[in-house]
């Protein structure tokens, strides 16, 4: 299979009572089109989730006003421009079945088949691939598969990770009562739910076999990739909902659980189907930058009019990104990332990237990427000597299982950094391992305290008590244990008493407790220091963290001097040449929710250090124009004089 670099996520899902569906649509033109937008793979539609088919299906529902073979034209003139493609199906959703046959609907708990509070969206009626829909669909893809020479199959909207998802139709009733599964027990019915769906996975992967790419769009991605998926996808619109923190921690996971991954994004100003809506070409560039920086391809969402015609200006501006991203290939194709932290994911990374901790990994990333430090997300069942720190963020139990790999990683030189109350046992009764060498005393009875820290820590820091907003847990330091940085209480709790609010909450004195301890090569933070930067955004728990690195990590990757915190600087590596991607915009918040990137920020005079004493040449890539370079202390250290939005540097 084609190493993936430069794609296209078309959707076409068309509404009923389109009268001159597809009278515009000249396949030659619509594959010119994508290779002069510089365009090498498309997912392009076989069904949609009204559930139209878009090719003279004898099996499923032709839109009624199409006249042509628009997937077999495509598929013939993209072949000729050297362009692979995929068939697109929407797996959960086919309204126009659901209309035909209510019996092969999804049923909820409350015996429903239409939600009507979701009548306004894709979602109000779901298909159960227990009943005859499973059959249905199986035969459209193996049509497909046998009228048409695809390089892939596309499988949408699998709602694996939707607790709500459910179905009590009669074939599901009838399997969970042979398994002998109780039907009262929701979350028993979930899991039922959720394995019907890996098992229909099964049958389409004996379909499509081991030559062709295949993508279950909402499966988790280690699921996804064990019942038979190709690479990848990471589905991203920032501006559609999931925000512009999303990719960067879906990202550093998927990438861990696939060899082949693309970063989806949208050419939509706001989410899927927002046909009047185009981003700027800066806002584009930064979401493609944003994926090869981190080592995968890039694809961009697009919808085609009903009437069968790419529209001009969207092809432009994918064009004018694309071409920019072509003339980096040399050094981003088969790149990998070059990292040495982890931030641990455990219990729920089967769900990725739907996790309960969600919060505390989002705040922890957003700190190491403000402080330029180059790390993976990890699950429990991945290799952990590969880092020199592994974080475990605010509420990372360890099983015997977990505890005793973490024992072996720490004693073979690794570091941890915990926090509130990670590192405790199952039964959050005390911490799982001697190693963190601390009693645990409870929870943290004040719900507002402040943090102190002591002078191995407070480097770049005032001399002022810090507010801990959210409180975590109450430790006290055993024989051996340094503390770090001591906790403050206040004269009472935030609360209400019958006659004031007591909402102004000054600190009153130390509390005899540590608020961090370090023990060897363990540093615990007893606040979910995670979870309140992504809340809060307190810069002084950034400055904390960065000291308590410095601690366990002097020698960092890389070191990087007067980029803004809102710049981003990652590690590619690819035959014996590291390259240093340089990211300067800045998601501005405009209105209540739509976060915006209009212009690239210039910062000037940027020191860069690399940890690598092994260098011959320093340029900067495309253009290959020489940089001047010194090696000190194990380092490579250049000086970039100016980098407008994105600069890639390449270290020979």
């Amino acid at each position: 299979m084609r190493y993936l670099k430069r794609a296209i996520h078309l959707d076409f899902h068309t509404m009923p009572k389109i009268p001159d569906l597809g009278s515009e649509f000249n396949a030659k033109e619509f594959a010119k089109t994508l290779k002069d937008a510089n365009v090498d793979y498309i997912n392009a539609f076989a069904k949609c989730n009204l559930g139209f088919a878009y090719y003279p299906t004898k099996i499923g529902i032709v839109y009624p006003s199409l006249k042509c073979d628009m997937l077999g034209e495509m598929v013939r003139e993209c072949h000729k421009q050297g362009i692979g493609i995929s068939a697109y199906f929407n797996a959960l959703l086919d309204h126009e079945q659901a209309i035909r046959h209510r019996e092969w609907c999804s049923v909820d708990k409350s015996g429903r088949v239409y939600n009507t509070e979701e009548k306004m969206t894709h979602f109000f009626r779901l298909m159960c691939f227990n009943s005859g829909y499973g059959d249905y669909l199986t035969s459209l893809v193996k049509e497909v598969l046998e009228k048409y020479p695809v390089d892939g199959i596309f499988l949408d909207c699998f709602w694996y990770t939707v607790a709500t998802a459910q179905c009590y139709g009669k074939e599901c009733l009838d399997l969970m009562k042979k398994k002998g599964i109780d039907i009262l027990d929701e979350t028993k019915v979930l899991e039922f739910y959720r394995q019907s769906m890996l098992n229909f996975c099964d049958r389409i992967k004996k379909l499509v076999g081991r030559d062709k790419f295949l993508i279950f769009n909402g499966v988790p991605y280690k699921k996804h990739m064990h019942h038979g998926g190709s690479h990848i996808e990471v589905e991203c619109l920032p501006t559609g909902g999931w925000g512009y923190e999303s990719f960067p921690l879906d990202v550093r996971y998927a990438r861990k659980v696939s060899k082949q991954v693309l970063g989806m994004t949208g050419r939509f100003h706001e989410s899927w189907g927002d046909f009047g809506g185009i981003k700027s070409q800066v806002s584009l560039e930064y979401d493609c930058y944003n994926a090869i920086s981190n080592a995968v391809g890039c694809s961009v969402g697009d919808h085609m009019h009903p009437r069968g015609k790419l529209n001009k200006e969207v092809y432009n501006l994918i064009g004018k990104v694309y071409s920019k991203i072509k003339e980096l290939e040399p050094w981003t194709d088969h790149a990998k990332a070059l990292t040495e932290i982890a931030l641990l994911t455990v219990g729920d990374s089967a769900l990725f990237p739907y996790l309960n901790n969600t919060e505390s990994l989002s705040g922890a990333a957003r700190m190491l990427s403000e402080l330029k430090h180059q790390f993976d997300i990890i699950d429990e069942g991945m290799n952990f000597s590969n880092y020199k720190i592994v974080i475990l963020s605010d509420n990372i139990l360890l099983t015997p299982d977990l505890k005793e790999k973490i024992e072996k990683y720490l004693k073979s030189g690794g570091s941890i950094i915990s926090s509130a109350h990670s590192g405790m046992n199952i039964e959050k009764t005390g911490f799982a391992s001697k190693k963190w060498n601390l009693d645990y005393l409870g929870n943290e009875p004040w719900n507002i305290s402040f943090i102190k820290p002591l002078k191995e820590i407070n480097k770049d820091m005032p001399d002022f008590l810090t507010t801990i907003y959210k409180p975590g847990i109450s430790v006290k330091a055993k024989k051996g244990a340094r503390v770090l940085a001591q906790l403050y209480q206040p004269y009472f709790n935030k609360h209400w008493d019958g006659y004031h609010g007591y909402l102004y909450i000054p600190p009153d004195r130390y509390s005899g407790r540590p608020s961090i301890v370090q023990s060897e090569n363990i540093i615990h933070f007893s606040f979910p220091i995670f979870r309140g930067y992504y809340e809060h955004a307190v810069i002084t728990y950034r400055t904390i963290l960065k000291n308590c690195i410095e601690k366990l990590l002097p020698k960092p990757l890389t070191i990087v001097e007067n980029l803004p915190s809102f710049g981003r600087a990652t590690v590619t590596e690819k035959k014996g040449r590291k390259m240093v991607h340089l990211m300067v915009y800045c998601p501005e918040l405009r209105g209540s929710r739509l976060q915006a990137i209009e212009e690239p920020i210039i910062a000037k005079d940027i020191k860069l250090k690399l940890r690598t004493d092994r260098v011959k040449s320093v340029s900067i890539a495309p253009t290959k124009e020489k940089l001047d370079f010194m090696i000190s202390d194990g380092y490579t250290i250049v000086n970039i004089p100016e980098v407008n939005g994105y600069q890639m540097v390449v270290f020979e």
